[in-house]
């Protein structure tokens, strides 16, 4: 198949990289240097010495493939929404929080929603570190359930599975809630994500934002609070993607996760106000720092 990624950070390096064998993998990245050293160099995996095939245009480059992965950060979603009216190619979304669903009503494509499992250190340009053992996991939106089963069993293998998920929504749920627990208190606090269960005053505050986000949501508390003690101890040693936003200075998914929350909750939730105005307040201090 031919796949384009959009989006040249973590994620899209590492879906680029591993659908590369066996696939014609494009990637589109925002900058001209990017673009340059992929295209000079390939993807390379840091566990692997040899470079992987894939090609790389910029974003407003894009070119007809049969199936479009947007790896870009919850945030820019809006910016890259328009070139899709110019291909009608299936799109597959992999954003963190669900922000983004409600921009997705006027996209006339066949649109699929996933989320990642995986963990990833972008290195630099063209060299992402697998530093987690997940899954891919890909629910239809609106799109034709039997193209996605034909996908899916393409792109699937064991060192990467992509997997099928009946509802979109309870999916997507589920992931918030690991990241409205996960991501907030790893930044705050400057530590790895195995510390959300081995420390015990972290924990303590991380059953609490879990039950809250569970609460809004309408999800079982029990089974979310097991789910995200699954992934912070499969994921232990990694660093989230929102405490590298703070340390990096960048634009964080504060709102499209736990403001996500605020929004949509009837009822105060305390612990997931502390853990928003937490990281709006240390993303304003890294701005007058720099």
């Amino acid at each position: 198949m031919k796949i384009g990624v959009i989006g040249g950070g973590s994620i899209g390096l590492l879906i680029s990289a591993y659908l590369s064998d066996g696939h014609e993998v494009t990637i589109y990245v925002r900058r001209q240097e990017q673009k340059q050293v992929i295209n000079e160099y390939g993807i390379r995996l840091a566990h692997q010495r040899e470079p992987l095939s894939v090609s790389a245009l910029l974003t407003e480059e894009l070119a007809k493939e049969d199936c479009l992965f947007i790896c870009v950060k919850q945030f820019q979603v809006a910016n890259i929404t328009p070139l899709f009216n110019k291909h009608q190619s299936p799109i597959i979304f992999l954003q963190n929080g669900m922000g983004h669903v409600d921009l997705l009503r006027d996209i006339q494509a066949q649109v699929f929603l996933g989320i990642v499992e995986h963990g990833a250190r972008k290195i630099n340009d063209h060299t992402v570190a697998h530093t987690g053992k997940g899954g891919i996991r890909i629910a239809s939106y609106n799109g034709d359930r039997s193209l996605l089963e034909m996908m899916v069993s393409k792109w699937d293998r064991p060192d990467f599975p992509i997997e099928l998920e009946d509802d979109w929504l309870s999916m997507l749920g589920k992931k918030l809630v690991v990241n409205a627990v996960i991501n907030p208190l790893t930044a705050l606090f400057g530590v790895p994500n195995g510390d959300i269960i081995t420390n015990p005053y972290i924990s303590t505050i991380a059953l609490e934002l879990c039950r809250e986000a569970a609460d809004v949501l309408g999800l079982d508390f029990s089974e979310q609070w097991n789910h995200v003690k699954e992934i912070a101890s499969n994921t232990k040693e990694n660093m989230s993607s929102m405490w590298k936003d703070i340390e990096e200075g960048r634009q964080t998914e504060n709102e499209a996760i736990s403001g996500y929350l605020l929004h949509h909750a009837n009822h105060d939730i305390p612990f997931t106000q502390f853990a928003y105005n937490s990281i709006k307040a240390l993303r304003l201090k890294k701005e007058l720092m720099d």
